[in-house]
């Protein structure tokens, strides 16, 4: 009984020394130097979809760069006083900007080629989003959403959504480009069935701005982010896209929340983890399922404005395909962080769940003839719980 004790103290001494804090490996890389980036200097900023692009509206027009290198790639001549928000098309090809002057404007970011003005609202627009089959932009104004059809040669507008009180701050497609999330200053999340053009319901979400949204990639539920003010909160939300019905809320952010992220579901490990980021200058992981805070990046650099994953071709080669999360911060610092530098607690061998290799590992460390530490003859799952009981934690 002594050697158990023994076995137990040591156990939860070794788990504490590696699961606490989590760690934070990652390889920060900041934009050249001459670029005109700083904490004054960005007024729009958007990754591509698959996270090797970076567009930012500077005081020199719009910079896109490569997400590995930093590297400038073009620069797109447009006045970062009037550009309010930006968007990549799905096959990065394009980009979408608006601002001021209440004209959509699109670039061919390859060339540098100024192709589409597209003119319609009234107001300025301050939220783009590209439909993932390519075929629809989504720009949102005061008190409207319109969308424009991009199959043709000329784009034209086909559709226009009105429901919210004030201005349409965030846009979002689900995965199958059927439904269209948006969402206003007063914190209400408005879902659109784009096949019928009526509104499929009325969430209200938050209690102030809401500065992010995400679907998850089975496209069943939306994240929603909201702002902080002292009256106000900053919390995460979940959402049964098909009932509308609130699934989880998640605390924890104590400044307004910027970015959210699902990881792709080609991830093995992290394939089902929701990523938040915003003014408190920390990446968060979540569980969906649960609310469990899985891990936390803290940036030394300035508040998050953006986060994506690295996907295509050139990540498979790089290998860091889904599991490396790109994020773009508010002085023009980009830094990529390896997802499998997060240890999850309990995890001690590092391969993503939590198992009775853990505690066998922990048992060979010290010397133990077995991990069998409940004396029942086999070894499994309870014997790690023990040791969380021990700990005063619940696995």
């Amino acid at each position: 009984m002594r050697n158990l004790q023994v076995f137990v103290l040591l156990a939860l001494f070794y788990l504490s020394f590696l699961t606490s804090p989590f760690a934070q490996d990652r390889t920060p890389r900041r934009l050249p130097e001459g670029t005109p980036f700083g904490t004054t200097a960005i007024n729009a900023t958007v990754f591509s979809d698959d996270g090797t692009r970076l567009a930012v509206a500077t005081t020199n027009g719009i910079a896109v760069s490569d997400t590995y290198t930093g590297k400038e790639l073009v620069m797109l001549p447009a006045s970062m006083d009037t550009v309010t928000t930006l968007a990549f098309s799905p096959d990065n090809q394009r980009l979408a900007s608006a601002g001021t002057d209440a004209t959509l404007h699109l670039w061919n970011i390859y060339t540098g080629e100024h192709t589409t003005a597209l003119i319609g609202h009234t107001y300025p627009s301050v939220s783009l989003a590209f439909s993932p089959d390519g075929k629809t932009l989504a720009s949102g104004s005061f008190r409207e959403i319109r969308l424009w059809d991009l199959s043709i040669e000329q784009p034209v507008r086909t559709a226009v959504l009105s429901g919210h009180r004030d201005m349409v701050t965030t846009l979002a497609f689900s995965p199958d480009s059927k439904i269209l999330a948006s969402t206003s200053f007063y914190g209400t999340v408005l879902l659109w069935d784009l096949e019928t053009g009526q509104r499929r319901y009325s969430l209200a979400a938050h209690t102030d701005a809401i500065t992010a949204l995400a679907f998850s990639p089975d496209g069943q539920t939306l994240a929603s982010g909201g702002y902080w003010s002292p009256d106000t909160d900053s919390t995460i939300r979940i959402w049964d896209i098909h009932t509308g019905q609130l699934l989880r809320t998640f605390e924890g952010h104590t400044e307004p929340i910027f970015a959210l992220a699902f990881t792709p579901t080609s991830d093995s490990v992290y394939g089902n983890t929701l990523i938040s980021a915003g003014w408190d200058n920390a990446i968060r992981l979540w569980s969906p399922q649960t609310t469990e805070l899985q891990g936390t990046f803290e940036s030394d650099t300035a508040p998050i404005l953006a986060v994506a994953f690295l996907q295509g071709p050139r990540s498979v080669t790089a290998g860091t395909h889904g599991s490396t999360l790109a994020s773009a911060s508010l002085d023009g610092t980009i830094q990529l962080w390896p997802l499998t530098s997060v240890r999850r607690p309990w995890d001690v061998n590092a391969d993503g769940v939590v198992n009775v290799l853990d505690l066998t590992f922990v048992a060979a460390r010290f010397g133990q003839a077995t991990p069998d530490l409940n004396g029942d003859g086999i070894v499994n799952i309870l014997d790690l719980v023990l040791i969380s009981q021990h700990f005063g934690e619940k696995l």
